[in-house]
């Protein structure tokens, strides 16, 4: 079963998860699609980090995942967006890279390769690296799928 979460016009923060797919007990999950778009006021290079990662403490701040087709069930994994501590993500990640006036980046799992997992409680998280460029506003989209 696939499912979509999106942010609009949100502005990163360096060292934070803009969403965290936490894994359903006993269930995998696997990223199909991550995508980014600058919302920005200026020209400027811009990195977000997509990838596996975990822990993290007091999560908050939940999406619902939207059903890709109608008739499957609702998601058992939890998308959060805020957290007091942040998990911390794996060393070896996917990078998106774009302008921040309006650039754009889109990861998509090639046909037949696996994208990223995570399972039994473990975390899929797109996120601002630390000592990047100054984050600027940005439409951000996963698609994951529950096994």
């Amino acid at each position: 079963m696939d499912y979509i979460v999106k942010r609009l016009n949100v502005t990163p923060v360096a060292g934070q998860d803009l969403f965290t797919v936490v894994s359903p007990a006993n269930r995998r999950i696997e990223l199909i699609e991550a995508a980014v778009n600058g919302r920005g006021a200026t020209s400027a290079a811009q990195v977000l980090e997509v990838g596996t990662s975990t822990g993290g403490t007091t999560p908050g701040a939940p999406i619902v995942p939207t059903k890709i087709e109608p008739d499957s069930r609702a998601a058992d994994s939890v998308v959060n967006t805020t957290w007091a501590a942040q998990p911390t993500m794996d060393t070896n990640l996917l990078s998106l890279g774009f302008n921040g006036i309006g650039g754009k980046d889109r990861w998509a799992r090639p046909w037949g390769v696996q994208g990223p997992t995570a399972r039994n409680g473990a975390n899929l998280s797109l996120h601002c690296p630390t000592g990047a460029p100054a984050p600027q506003a940005v439409d951000v989209h996963l698609i994951f799928r529950e096994f």
